[in-house]
């Protein structure tokens, strides 16, 4: 590790994620992450990784990294850097306790092991860390605590915010504290109740040498074992704090970091508080939490013990992933040079569907809800850079304050939403849901009955992928779904006007489907494609399988799972080209170069598996394609917590974006779907 900040915060899949289902820490979101388990990585370490707090897409420190120092040695050893194995855990399927493990082995050829245990307190916003370290040759040693922090304002929020930190000294208590104006954040440790720091360091990310260097330059790269004290710094900053254990084969101590927008002060209570309260106690809490919320959903639907633990991790990481917006970021994670903690509206939809199967109906009511607050209104009269008239519409995904990011026009993030709420009217059979949201999906609807192209279909859009505009397959199909939605709830409503403007409008753009979207004679052979009359794209978008497509079918119930199309569609997701080599996981598409090399990759996407997997079994082609998928096959597509990833290389190695949500809802939704032994929440048909 030689260039701070840039390898101090490495892009990394995160195997785990936390945060609590009620109480303060609701707001907290923290991740952890396993090298051990990527070949694209020289790390073998795990380290608690970005964590946010009250807001999901700003991180208020990043990379709570552990060294070791040996004096007899004179060598220090960080836990990503230098341990040879590691593991990430949950402490259970319905409980989010993070458990990390690493091992060393020393210059000596004597070897040490750092277990830490992280929850977040439900009774005050903060975290604790219990580090356990172990060595088979008992001698002094020091063991660092080193974080980056990220409580800077990021360049959407104030491009010249600075954070700043210090140093608070209590009588019984150390403590780091920093903030950026807006936010605090404190850090304190415990060890045998004493709660001073054997030395601290605040220093500036990137700088190696002299008075403001780095701590991690500072404890890791001069490695001499002591820290050169400092009180106080603003900038990019990062922090280090000892604790100095004399000739001991174990040692145990806690880490509390507290979180607060009303003061320092606050901040630091919330540390200390936690400190108080101890590790157990907040464990108890924090366990009892999230017993409660799972007793009120589903758990454990089929009696298979692999299939149940995945599809009760994949409802607790939907709920952890839940913003205090209620709404819910697509992933915890930064695949290069992007963040994926943003909402989508589209993703909000297929969570809605899944949280519905699952009988999370709180949950589904606040996203639903968050999207009727976000969706652009008839007041708004608000423009894209292509000049259209977006009103009526959500934008392509947002801030968790309800601020647009990117703006591009997807139709199913416009015909998805009337059918997440006509799917949560049927499900719970609530007259003052459907009043609710009524008018939220009126505007969608009559923005899509003005989006005929003059010749029967959508006019273009911005494809799934967000690579391609044109007439999208999948997007096109949620259109017409969103529009027969509309139909059902405004024939419900006494507007039986408008439900046949809705349904004629559906029944003509799904008459011209096959017409648009569906080539013949391509380099792949006859199915249907990503988009028809696409602006660019390579491989060609509409000489090109996509996976997308096979949304037509599930949800949006546009193309039967068996006509002629789809099958031959559904039979080249067989070939080579578009799917992994070692595992049965399907790509986007052919040619696919979002990977993590920027090259066409060998590999697949579970979910886009998941919309393969439900045609095949639907269509005839593989009856038993669902059932192999939930009880075989997701297991080789897994994180050592047991999350699906967005991608995974040709062997079924996560690839990439660990613990994304789309990825999460669709094994949920196949799980119900193979126990109520017929897809869950078809649209309506014409």
């Amino acid at each position: 590790m030689t260039e701070p900040p840039n390898e101090f915060n490495v892009p990394s899949d995160k195997d785990a994620i936390l945060s609590t289902p009620a109480g303060q820490s609701q707001h907290i979101l923290l991740t952890a992450n396993c090298y051990n388990e990527s070949p694209r990585q020289p790390y073998n370490g795990a380290l608690i990784e970005e964590t946010s707090a009250f807001r999901s897409d700003v991180e208020l420190f990043y990379d709570l990294h552990t060294v070791i120092w040996d004096p007899a040695l004179g060598e220090s050893y960080d836990i990503r850097e230098d341990a040879v194995r590691s593991d990430i855990d949950w402490s259970a399927s319905t409980v989010p306790e993070i458990q990390l493990t690493n091992e060393f082995e020393f210059d000596d050829g004597t070897t040490g092991r750092l277990t830490q245990d992280v929850v977040a307190s439900t009774n005050q916003c903060s975290i604790l860390v219990r580090n356990r370290a172990s060595f088979d040759v008992s001698r002094e040693r020091t063991l660092y605590t080193l974080f980056n922090l990220g409580i800077k304002g990021h360049s959407h929020e104030d491009p010249n915010a600075v954070h700043a930190a210090h140093v608070v000294h209590e009588d019984d208590y150390d403590v780091v504290t920093a903030t950026d104006g807006n936010r605090h954040i404190s850090f304190a440790q415990a060890h045998d109740g004493y709660r001073k720091f054997d030395g601290h360091r605040i220093g500036r990310i990137g700088t190696h040498e002299g008075g403001g260097r780095s701590a991690w330059a500072d404890i890791y790269e001069e490695s001499d074992g002591w820290i050169d004290d400092t009180e106080s710094d603003s900038g990019d900053l990062d922090v280090g704090v000892g604790l100095y254990v004399d000739d001991a084969e174990t040692e145990e101590w806690v880490t509390a970091v507290g979180f607060a927008t009303q003061s320092e002060q606050k901040a630091i209570e919330h540390a200390i508080d936690a400190l108080d309260a101890g590790y157990e106690s907040e464990r108890d809490a924090f366990t009892e939490a999230w017993e409660e919320w799972h007793d009120g959903v589903t758990t454990a639907p089929t009696g298979d013990d692999a299939v149940d633990d995945r599809y009760e991790r994949s409802l607790t990481s939907l709920k952890c992933a839940e913003d205090h917006c209620q709404a819910m970021i697509a992933g915890a994670f930064k695949p290069t040079d992007m963040t994926y903690k943003f909402i989508w509206p589209r993703d909000q939809v297929i969570i809605v569907q899944a949280l519905a199967a699952a009988g999370a109906f709180d949950e589904a009511r606040d996203a639903l809800e968050w999207l009727d607050e976000v969706q652009i209104r008839d007041e708004d009269a608000v423009t894209d850079d292509r000049n259209i008239d977006r009103r009526g519409t959500w934008w392509q995904n947002y801030y968790t304050t309800g601020e647009a990011h990117w703006r591009s026009l997807q139709l199913d993030q416009v015909g998805g939403p009337i059918y997440a709420h006509w799917l949560l009217w049927q499900e719970t059979d609530d007259e003052g849901l459907l009043e609710k949201h009524y008018a939220m999906s009126e505007r969608a609807a009559e923005f899509l009955l003005n989006w005929d192209n003059n010749w029967g279909f959508p006019k273009a859009h911005q494809d799934p992928w967000e690579e391609v505009w044109g007439h999208s397959t999948e997007g096109s199909a949620a259109a017409i779904a969103g529009l027969r939605c509309m139909a059902e709830m405004a024939e419900a409503v006494g507007d039986d006007r408008f439900a046949s403007r809705c349904r004629e409008r559906a029944d003509t753009w799904a008459g011209n489907f096959v017409t648009y979207c569906y080539k013949t004679d391509t380099p792949y052979g006859d199915h249907f494609i990503t988009a028809d009359s696409p602006e660019h794209g390579h491989p060609a978008p509409d000489q090109r399988p996509d996976a997308a497509a096979f949304m037509a079918y599930w949800p949006w119930n546009v193309v039967a799972a068996d006509v002629p199309e789809m099958v031959s569609t559904v039979k080249l997701a067989d070939d080579q080209q578009w799917r992994a080599d070692e595992t049965p996981c399907l790509g986007r598409y052919p040619g696919d170069v979002y990977t993590p090399s920027g090259t066409a990759e060998d590999g697949g996407w579970p979910l886009c598996e998941a919309y393969a997997d439900v045609v095949r079994w639907q269509s005839g082609v593989d009856t038993e394609a669902v059932a192999d998928h939930v009880t075989d096959h997701a297991s080789e597509w897994t994180t050592t917590a047991n999350l699906l990833p967005e991608r995974v290389d040709g062997d079924g190695t996560v690839s990439w974006n660990s613990n994304l949500q789309w990825s999460q809802a669709t094994y949920v939704l196949l799980v119900e779907s193979h126990r109520r032994d017929e897809p869950y929440g078809l649209a309506p048909s014409s």
